[in-house]
């Protein structure tokens, strides 16, 4: 312990000398026998340089709310959309995970309770899909402005930035690393649903409580179970939620001189979904290369694709889509085979429901294909020029162009499937007919295709300098970006062969023989958008920090100068106390106090609704004995539209302790939104006679909460080890809603409740008897049955009614807190790496309002809350712990298939539950193999890992098999996959 050590090591050999909170020094040997290394502070975390908007600064002179994730970071957890990865493990960004499909299983992201999140690639924005199209292995850092003071230089509809770095070249000899992993899939949650005998047990019971004789008998169950004479028992669910397939490859190169540096990178994802032809393939591929031109000249050139397939049956796993397959997985009925002979053939079997007959198995392989492809090119360059006769002033051109093409194509192919006769009380054969699937017998074929380009351009101003203890910046820039795009679509009708599809073999025919010519479509668009930065920092001895951003932004959205431009100012100061002369903590590294406001603006609106425009119906009228054209007065424009706005006012700390044993970064804030834009129709009198605006900057909200992220790290002898935790608390209400009637109660009213609330009624229990009917007021117009919902009459009129009873109830789908801890560490070569996430304080509905096109505001149950609804399957909680005479302690309503009234359909906080849940997102494990032993073979390192996703969940909702994540009302989804995978980093 005195610091005196012995060491054998080799001339040109690198001694490494770390320590926790002691910058790490490299020294290489001579011919020297004795060596001296005084340790020193690492202030290397205050020195780091983080990429902010349309520029960087060292961390320790950062004064707004910006989070950063590191490659290494990105690199725990299995390849997958990056929004999975980096929800989890930034303080303030909140991510919700609803599907499990490939290449549709990316997390939605809210920041601080909002969405309006900017992605910003190699400076240039760009979209979602970019975002989480990217391989991890080309990035090199993640920043996260949360803050309007760092974010409101990024003007339209940014409430929040994701920056991505992605990696360059170094000036050293090239090295090569290959990364490869190949894995696994399942349901992480697994559903059970009832077999035949099952079914057949519930299904009598339940009509035994109706008064009516039961169906199944212990013949037709025997003969379930034997799978004879159209009999069978099926498990729908296991049969076609399976295991599915996945993995990953990349290969990158790096190195360079002084004058030249180069990173190229190619990776290869390839997903197949646990249900068979739901499939996902991308590409990538990106170069970047930075070149000195001159000693004052710098050029760099990044250039990027990426080709993207996803491949499906003609139905969907969208729960939101017609007849998706999901949804009749959850619908058939288990007590048939998957197929049967008819007249020598072999037909898959359908069940029928109270619409269309299901066959899941046939949906997936014989309806048909859907085929998406996505190809992406996109380019950056720069020039840069550091003027030589005044340091630090640069001058900047910064330009990109990114192409999008796409091209999808759809052949639904009718097919034929034996559909199941229901037995009943008078005949107790299963009878099979041979009929059409839902689409009918026409087949069709659609293609689409679409291109479009996005060109943005940036020139920019920056002087930075220092006078004695005096530090200063400054930029100006004006960014410019331009899109258009065009698209063409078409759908023709019959086929005689069907192996032949392609369009010009389409026949003109539907099933039955009439004529159906294609339908055409198309459309194009151009839109622009233009801003000006200003910014200036000042930093006084690394003590007092200020810094000061204007953005003046224009859209095509709004008109007129004085609506169409928008100016977004932020300012930030923070004060680093531990710098003082008379602050004297030896145990405080790090201590800086921040401070920020500023402001964002949103738009929210589809083009040219401040301006009067016209409609057309085509062949809408018949003039001169001909069809013609018709156009009519479409909308009302508001010349008064402009940008919604917020301010965001944010206070927070910093704190490194005991040479970096904790680490503390903390933050509150406050977001005031108003000029809201918003559909404005349900606010005038049917009077009006549909003229009035029908959008208008109406509403006001605001957010509140914080963010704090604590880290620790030490070592116990050759054991290294950290912990980081993160939470969040965001919380936002309505302070204004202009579709509020004053004359409806505070419950009717929007105003004062939390933004995404659920509307229903307050349930009261269950109906215990018919004395308890008689003696409650029942919902006007429904029936009650001893087992049914109460409702609670909120205006005390003595009558229920949806219209006077239901309101604003409930909380809000998403999460209020949330967070993670991550614990990590190695030894010896080994090393690990743990995520465990949360959500707490919100309410996820067994039933309530649909959402889906078509559906929207409707009030039903579901297969979830429903025994048999629909005419399909259920849940085996469901019937289990549903009210019977015998078991009135139940947790569910009534057993039964068909009631006098659909009193439990209504939303009701009978069918909200806690989507409290806590999760290990992430786990690996690895090891790294000494350089000695790789060393002959000239390999520079070698590390084999496992790792997994989703692997354990803790929650309410896991007693009934959903996923606290699980979309919104539904009738089955495609659900969150658990992975497991092996991988190897190999590098030359």
């Amino acid at each position: 312990m005195d610091g005196q050590f012995t060491i054998n090591a080799k001339e040109k050999d690198v001694l490494v000398f770390t320590y926790i909170g002691m910058a790490n020094q490299e020294i290489k040997v001579s011919n020297q026998r004795l060596l001296s290394v005084t340790m020193k502070d690492d202030v290397a975390s205050l020195d780091e340089v983080i990429v902010v908007g349309y520029g960087t600064q060292k961390r320790g002179s950062i004064t707004a709310a910006v989070s950063t994730v590191s490659d290494k970071e990105l690199m725990k957890a299995p390849t997958m959309s990056i929004s999975n990865i980096v929800g989890s493990r930034i303080a303030g960004v909140a991510a919700v995970q609803s599907s499990g499909q490939p290449g549709s299983d990316n997390a939605a992201l809210t920041m601080r309770g909002q969405g309006g999140i900017v992605y910003v690639i190699d400076g240039i924005r760009r979209t979602s899909a970019d975002f989480n199209g990217l391989d991890p292995n080309e990035i090199e850092s993640v920043s996260v402005l949360k803050d309007a003071s760092a974010v409101a230089v990024y003007g339209l509809d940014a409430n929040g930035a994701f920056i991505v770095t992605t990696k360059q070249g170094k000036s050293e000899k090239m090295s090569i690393t290959y990364t490869g992993t190949v894995g696994v899939s399942e349901n992480a949650q697994q559903q059970e649903w009832l077999d035949g005998p099952g079914y057949a047990y519930w299904y009598n019971k339940a009509r035994e409580l109706q008064g009516d004789s039961p169906i199944f008998t212990s013949e037709m169950v025997q003969k379930m179970k034997d799978g004879v004479d159209g009999w069978g028992n099926t498990n729908w669910y296991d049969k076609i939620y399976g295991t599915g397939f996945r993995t990953h490859h990349n290969v990158s190169a790096s190195g360079g001189s002084e004058r030249v540096r180069f990173f190229a990178s190619i990776g290869y994802l390839k997903e197949e979904g646990n249900i068979d032809k739901y499939n996902y393939n991308r590409l990538n591929l990106r170069s970047n290369i930075d070149a000195k031109l001159t000693k004052s000249l710098t050029f760099t050139l990044g250039v990027s694709g990426r080709i993207e397939k996803r491949d499906a049956p003609r139905y969907s796993a969208n729960p939101d889509d017609w007849h998706n397959v999901p949804q009749q997985i959850v619908r058939a009925l288990p007590y048939v085979p998957t197929t049967y002979e008819y007249q020598g053939n072999t037909y898959s079997v359908s069940t029928p429901t109270a619409s269309s007959p299901v066959s899941p198995l046939a949906s997936i392989n014989e309806s048909g294909y859907s085929k998406n492809n996505t190809s992406y090119i996109q380019t950056n360059f720069s020039l840069k020029y550091d003027a030589p006769w005044l340091k630090g002033l640069s001058f900047k051109f910064q330009g990109a162009y990114d192409l999008t093409y796409y091209f999808s194509k759809v052949l639904t192919n009718p097919y034929k499937t034996l559909i199941m006769s229901l037995p009943n009380a008078e005949s107790t054969d299963l009878k099979y007919t041979l009929g059409n699937d839902a689409t009918g017998n026409t087949v069709s074929l659609s293609e689409a295709a679409s291109r479009g380009y996005t060109f943005t351009t940036q020139s920019s101003i920056t002087y930075d300098n220092k006078f004695g203890k005096h530090t200063v910046g400054a930029l100006l820039l004006a960014e410019t970006r331009e899109n258009k795009s065009n698209a063409l679509s078409a759908t023709g009708y019959g086929l005689d062969f069907i192996e032949l599809d392609e369009l010009s073999n389409i026949i003109d025919k539907t099933g039955l023989g009439d004529t159906k010519f294609p339908s055409i479509g198309g459309y194009s668009g151009h839109t622009r958008v233009a801003g000006f930065v200003g910014r200036a920092n000042y930093n006084y001895d690394d003590k007092y920090y200020l810094e000061a951003s204007m953005r003046y932004d224009g859209s095509y959205l709004f008109g007129g100068m004085n609506k169409r431009w928008v100016a977004l100012p932020g300012v930030s100061a923070g004060w680093r106390i531990n710098n003082e002369s008379w602050f004297n903590a030896d145990w405080v590294n790090n201590l800086k106090l921040r401070a920020g406001i500023g402001k964002t603006a949103t738009s929210g609106v589809s083009a040219f609704q401040w301006r009067n425009t016209m409609g057309i119906n085509k062949n809408a009228v018949i003039i001169g004995g001909s069809s013609q054209t018709m156009m009519y007065a479409d909308i009302l424009g508001n010349p008064n539209l402009s940008w919604a706005q917020c301010l965001n006012y944010n206070l927070g700390v910093d704190a490194t302790l005991w040479n970096g044993l904790l680490g503390v970064e903390f933050d509150v804030f406050y977001k005031y939104e108003y000029d809201i834009l918003s559909r404005i129709t349900g606010s005038y009198a049917p009077s009006r006679g549909g003229y009035y605006f029908s959008s208008g900057n109406v509403n006001k909200s605001d957010y509140k909460g914080f963010d704090v992220t604590l880290t620790h790290n030490n070592h116990i002898n050759n054991f290294n080890y950290g912990v980081k935790v993160i939470w969040s608390y965001a919380y936002g209400r309505w302070l204004k809603v202009v579709t509020d009637s004053e004359n409806a109660p505070e419950y009717q009213r929007l105003t004062g409740k939390q933004i995404g609330t659920k509307y229903g009624f307050i349930a009261n229990g269950l109906y215990q008897s018919d004395e308890d009917i008689a003696n409650y007021t029942t919902v006007k117009g429904y029936k009650a049955l001893p087992g049914y919902i109460k409702y609670v009459d909120r205006n005390g009129d003595g009558i229920v009614t949806a219209a006077q009873d239901q309101g604003y109830v409930g909380k809000s789908s998403t999460p209020t807190h949330t967070g993670s801890m991550n614990l990590f560490g190695s030894w010896k070569g080994f090393d690990f790496d743990l995520l465990f996430s949360w959500g707490l304080n919100n309410s996820v509905a067994l039933t309530g309002q649909y959402t889906s096109s078509g559906s929207e505001g409707v009030q039903d149950n579901t297969s979830f809350t429903k025994p048999f609804y629909h005419g399909g399957n259920s849940p085996a909680f469901l019937v289990e712990n549903s009210w019977t005479p015998d078991h009135t302690n139940a947790e569910f309503p009534r057993l039964e298939i068909s009631g006098p009234s659909n009193n439990n359909g209504f939303s009701s906080t009978f069918w909200y539950r806690s989507g409290n849940y806590m999760r290990l997102k992430t786990a690996q494990l690895g090891y790294n193999f000494p350089k000695k032993w790789l060393a002959p073979s000239g390999i520079e390192g070698l590390r084999l890992y496992v790792e997994g996703y989703n692997l354990f969940t803790l929650s309410g909702l896991t007693k009934y098999n959903i996923d606290p994540e699980s979309p919104a009302v539904n009738n089955g989804y495609y659900p969150q996959q658990r992975t497991y995978t092996f991988g190897m980093k190999l590098t030359f």
